[in-house]
Order: C-alpha cells, then sequence, then structure tokens
C-alpha cells in the first residue's frame, strides 16, 4: 500500500499546513442535480465538515476560492479568520524569477498546458505555484493528474499530494471517534466511487473498513 501515511501520522499531518484545491468541494457535483446523497448539504455534513474541523491551517488560493459556487464560498468563508486563509499571488509572474519558472515548469507539463487567462486547470496551476514558492509541503486534491505532475517535476519534489482516499478516511475516523456510524455508508460509497483510481494506482485496500484496518498504525 502506497500511502502518504507512511512518511507522516494522520494526526501529524492534521497539524501542517495543507492547501486544498478547488475539486475537494465538487466531489459528486455531476449527480448532484439527480442524486440527494451528492447534494452539497450531504457531502458537507459526510466529508467537508470533518476535514475543516480537523486541520489546523488550511490555504486556499484566490484563484479557487473564485471557482466555487455560492454554497461552497460561503462554507469556506464560515472557516476564514479560524483555520482558513485566502490567497493571492501578489503579482509575482513575470516580476519574480523564481516564481515565474515554477509557474511555467507547472503550466507547460503535458498533463497541463495552462495558459495565461484560461480558466481550465486555473485553480490548480496558481495553486501548485503558490505552495512551491512560499515551501506548503502538503497539497490537497482529488484530481490525478496533480498527484502525477508532482511525481515527474522536479519543481515539486517537496510537495506531497494528500488524495482524496486520505481525505475519506480522515472523515471516516472523525465521525467514528463521535460515536457516529451514520455517515459509514455513504463514507464507504465515496471511497468506492471517487478513489477507484488512487486506490488501483496506491494499491490501496478495496473497501474503505479495510483500508481503515491496514492504515490504524499510520493514525496516531
Amino acid at each position: 500500500m502506497n500511502t502518504l501515511l507512511k512518511q507522516i501520522p494522520l494526526k501529524t499531518l492534521c497539524r501542517q499546513p495543507v492547501m486544498f484545491d478547488a475539486n475537494i468541494f465538487m466531489v459528486g457535483i455531476e449527480r448532484r442535480g439527480s442524486d440527494s446523497n451528492c447534494s452539497f448539504e450531504n457531502m458537507k455534513d459526510v466529508y467537508m465538515i470533518p476535514i475543516f474541523e480537523s486541520f489546523s491551517q488550511i490555504i486556499i488560493h484566490q484563484m479557487v476560492f473564485d471557482e466555487l459556487d455560492s454554497e461552497a464560498k460561503a462554507f469556506v468563508g464560515s472557516y476564514v479568520g479560524k483555520n482558513v486563509v485566502i490567497v493571492q499571488e501578489e503579482e509575482l509572474y513575470g516580476t519574480d524569477p523564481l516564481y515565474t519558472t515554477i509557474f511555467n515548469d507547472i503550466s507547460s507539463h503535458e498533463r497541463v498546458m495552462y495558459s495565461l487567462g484560461s480558466s481550465k486547470d486555473r485553480g490548480e496551476v496558481y495553486s501548485l505555484a503558490y505552495a512551491v514558492y512560499h515551501n506548503i509541503n502538503y497539497f490537497s486534491s482529488k484530481e490525478i493528474m496533480v498527484d502525477d505532475i508532482a511525481k515527474e517535476l522536479k519543481t515539486l519534489k517537496n510537495i506531497e499530494v494528500v488524495t482524496f482516499d486520505i481525505i475519506v478516511l480522515l472523515a471516516y475516523i472523525y465521525h467514528m471517534s463521535r460515536g457516529d456510524t451514520s455517515k459509514n455508508k455513504a463514507l464507504k460509497s465515496i471511497y468506492k466511487r471517487y478513489c477507484e483510481d488512487v486506490i488501483k494506482r496506491h494499491k490501496l485496500p478495496n473497501t474503505l473498513r479495510e483500508y481503515y484496518i491496514a492504515s490504524e498504525k499510520y493514525i496516531k
């Protein structure tokens, strides 16, 4: 099992600064209109509140915040000033050589190919560039592209990606620690559906319960 938790236990990880990508807030969005289980309110209760209550310092780039819908913006905004900070580029591109190099390395990667002014992948590019420039080691994303380029680009050698399986695991532990098993079914379904690719790539257990058991030694 290839998991970041072998390098840093979950409780220690939660005390470190982490940068969140927009897709963390968009899980199930393609079914939101037809399946009440995928509604923002349900997803918020199942996994968003647990992760926002668990990480001590969450950093979100303004470009990512701008991509969120009104519900997600309101939710994130309720944590600003507590454990969430919204950051901006501060016009570093084109004026700071180091930042400009970092940004260009990320944007020109074959999996990205981002052009300035484009909306596609804008949040990921700006967030990753900010994280590298400011030495933020942990970047949380559901997007497999981020996981891939973090392993391939020397620019990102110090970035560790908190893949979505870890987010689901954290939410599962959060609810279980409070004696609340009502979210278990939803979290097991989310793990199966939305962690399918990372399960295969990182050779993770097929079920959330098995993943929890296999991860117990990395939790404390």
